[in-house]
């Protein structure tokens, strides 16, 4: 159960501990590595927290004993004590001086020990860490027939049923040995978060939840309508452990107070209470009066309070924010306190290895998608630690969370006993954080290329969604992608890239579109032995994600005749497939458009992949194209043609007649009074076939055709290249929006 744990004391046990690699012939407790008097002199040394992978171990599947030494503080001396592990990637045993504490499986949920009874107070204790996380033992069965260079382990295999419980970390497209027999490679293992010894007194909060309503009020005097009061209900769940042995009478307290804004007064609410021996759960509330509400940053400020809950001897805090997301049946949009909400969102996984992830690296990436126009951003199939979540809540960001389960996993009722507890874990986590809109089950649960498969949707999606909903039962819980309105859609990538747009029933929510491509040369030759390198290597660039049926047979990139060309070839066509699905996507603003996910900010290690940036940050060429498309004032183009085909060169003949809509989508809250103009440009001589000027307004928080474009080619036209150049600018003249479309004339 994940207890609260920010403020209090502790004492850190992170630092150089001692560790063996567990050999196969005899486990580690046979060899007695768990006793209290081991001489560990011989044993070498390895910096906690960090995922073993980025170590000397390197991509090590098993089990590694861990062990270190400490004295208890004096200033922790007569208090509580608990062993705290932030994260154990996978199945952790842990002895304290030789005992046995118990076990947890889990690769992101914190668990503890109450050890106060078990440690030395005067001497020195010893903790025995045995870290299990072997390969699963799952059957990868070769899916791919298909025409191509190819050997056999590195053509396409799928995971007969996988049952651990890792998400990303274990099976996904983006990471070490991507789709090929070696899946599951690139090992997370280790103890790759904080380890503690906190106090805590006597009588203590264990946890919180806090739930919040925007209060309504029927105005039975005028319109008779529910309208917002200004005030709102905090309502407080505490759960208070009380390990003295008897019944406690005492004060349950709980205080509200603005966390990033002056001006309001705190407001307190006192409850007298019995607590009894053990855990009991008990309930505060306080009503706010001019209740500041959470915003994501472009529909207003992302207010936050904080609660102070007092009980006995023990306080804790909590920042949390006021907010209402709701997913209207029917249509799927999304409504923000009661205004409805477009979501311009973003995929985001900071690392393979979560110990890499950093307050630095993920507050500099947040930012970085403020100024790119992000309102959103979709956790898929792993936790990020609890700092980027509070990073979230402070710049208005919202966050879709997926639990840990990404495709390919088995439907026992072991695992769905086991994914239940940790889903609880994971609710329970992050259910207080104010940015936190809604969740998904399950990634993929349906996404399976073999005939006989897991029923995953039917049978552990339903089961999880309850346990997820016992300890939140106010955010929307998605069961997994394909279902529910909500679609994956990867053009020139996981989907054909001459897909008809036209012949796509696209639902609300879009979690996924985007394309692969190569990052650039020094990036590739960090990765990719230089004999391995040009002329390709096809089963090492298959291993580190170029995927050569998607790239030739989706993409249909040409091979070239040096690595530069295709690099060049690759990232411009991913360029221009991105954003004309963004294009695409945003003039079906709530037509029935209500969420997009650009898949995804930065690739989570060496890989050829589908980042605006690759592991070491360089930049793909798509970066620049995503931030002019994703701007909140977009000018763009729809062409008149059948079948709709995006990502490829649009070709007409002299003689023809192009046709187009000239659209604008507005994501302002108000309506903005403009012009719309485009023309028709020969590159080559910058000669100027056809224009228009148009004054017009942008309609508040929609998309619309402001002009349409019908240029008759002329037979004597020059054959060669054209470009469409549009540009939105307001009343003052100042540009929104620029953007253009390429046209080759024959």
């Amino acid at each position: 159960m994940v207890s609260l744990h920010e403020g209090r004391a502790r004492a850190t046990l992170n630092g150089a501990w001692a560790y063996r690699l567990e050999e196969e012939e005899a486990s580690g407790v046979e060899l007695g590595y768990h006793r209290r008097d081991l001489d560990t002199s011989s044993w070498p040394r390895m910096e906690l927290p960090t995922n073993w992978y980025l170590t000397e171990v390197g991509d090590f599947f098993g089990a590694i004993w861990f062990r270190w030494t400490f004295e208890v503080p004096r200033e922790l001396r007569g208090e509580r004590l608990f062993l705290r592990f932030g994260a154990v990637d996978y199945v952790a045993d842990v002895w304290l001086n030789g005992e046995h504490l118990g076990s947890h499986e889990g690769m992101f949920n914190a668990f503890e020990f109450d050890v106060t009874d078990r440690l030395d107070l005067d001497g020195t204790n010893v903790v025995a860490v045995r870290d299990a996380a072997p390969r699963d033992p799952t059957e990868y069965v070769q899916v791919d027939v298909s025409e191509n260079p190819l050997s056999t382990p590195y053509r396409t295999h799928q995971a007969r049923a996988i049952g651990q419980i890792k998400g990303h970390m274990i099976d996904a497209m983006h990471r070490p040995g991507s789709m090929t027999s070696f899946r599951s490679d690139g090992n997370s293992g280790g103890i790759w978060d904080s380890v503690d010894l906190i106090a805590r007194p006597a009588v203590y909060v264990d946890r919180v939840g806090v739930f919040t309503k925007i209060v309504q009020k029927r105005d039975w005097l005028g319109d008779r309508r529910d309208a917002p009061d200004g005030t709102a209900l905090v309502s407080v769940e505490v759960t208070v452990h009380n390990t003295t042995g008897r019944a406690t009478e005492t004060d349950l307290r709980l205080t509200v107070t603005p966390h990033t804004f002056d001006g309001a007064e705190p407001t307190e609410r006192t409850r007298r209470v019995v607590l009894p021996s053990g855990w009991s759960t008990l309930t505060v509330v306080v009503t706010v009066p001019d209740a500041r509400l959470w915003w994501t940053w472009d529909q207003g400020e992302p207010n936050l309070y904080r609660a102070v809950i007092a009980v006995h001897e023990d306080s804790v805090e909590q920042v949390f924010g006021i907010k209402e997301l709701v997913r209207e049946e029917g249509t799927g949009q999304w409504y923000l306190n009661g205004r409805r909400v477009f979501l311009r969102g973003m995929r985001y996984i900071s690392s393979q290895w979560m110990s890499e992830a950093s307050e630095e690296a993920w507050t500099d990436d947040l930012r970085q998608m403020v100024a790119m126009q992000i309102n959103a951003v979709r956790i898929g199939s792993h936790v990020e630690k609890d700092g980027f979540y509070a990073a979230c809540d402070e710049l208005g960001l919202l966050v879709w969370q997926v639990f840990p389960l990404h495709y390919c996993v088995s439907d026992e009722d072991d695992l769905i006993e086991r994914a239940s507890d940790m889903i609880r874990d994971l609710g329970l986590m992050l259910r207080n954080h104010a940015c936190l809109g809604m969740w998904s089950v399950f990634k993929e649960p349906e996404v399976y290329l073999l005939a006989d498969k897991p029923n995953n949707y039917h049978r552990l999606c339903p089961a999880l969604k309850h346990a997820l909903a016992s300890v939140d039962p106010s955010r929307w819980i998605h069961l997994g992608d394909y279902r529910e309105g909500v679609l994956n859609l990867m053009i020139g990538y996981c989907w054909d890239g001459d897909t008809d747009l036209h012949g796509v029933d696209l639902p609300p929510q879009i979690v996924e579109f985007g394309a692969g491509s190569i990052p650039s040369r020094a990036s590739l030759e960090a990765f990719i032995p230089p004999d391995k390198l040009w002329p390709p290597d096809w089963d090492t660039w298959e291993y580190f994600g170029f995927f050569y049926n998607l790239a030739f047979g989706y993409a249909k990139v040409q091979m070239t005749e040096t690595l530069d060309e295709l690099i060049d070839a690759y990232q411009r066509y991913e360029a221009l497939v991105v954003k004309e699905q963004v294009e695409y996507l945003r003039q079906r603003k709530y037509r029935p458009v209500a969420s997009m996910f650009h898949y995804y900010w930065r690739d989570p290690c060496p890989i050829m992949g589908s980042g605006l940036l690759d592991y070491y940050r360089r930049p793909y060429r798509v970066y620049e194209a995503l931030r002019a498309a994703y701007s909140r004032v977009l000018i763009s183009l729809e062409r008149e043609v059948e079948p709709y085909v995006l990502g490829r060169d649009k070709v007409y003949e002299r003689g023809t007649t192009f046709a187009a809509k000239v659209w604008v989508t507005n994501d302002h809250l108000d309506a903005i009074e403009g012009e719309a103009s485009w023309e028709i440009v020969r590159l080559e001589s910058h000669h100027v076939e056809e224009g228009a000027r148009v004054a017009t307004t942008f309609p508040a928080d929609g998309a619309e055709p402001v002009d349409r474009i019908e240029w008759l080619i002329p037979m004597a036209a020059p054959v060669g290249s054209y470009r469409v150049n549009m540009v939105a600018t307001d009343a003052t003249g100042t540009v929104l929006s620029s953007n253009f479309t390429d046209l080759v004339v024959v």
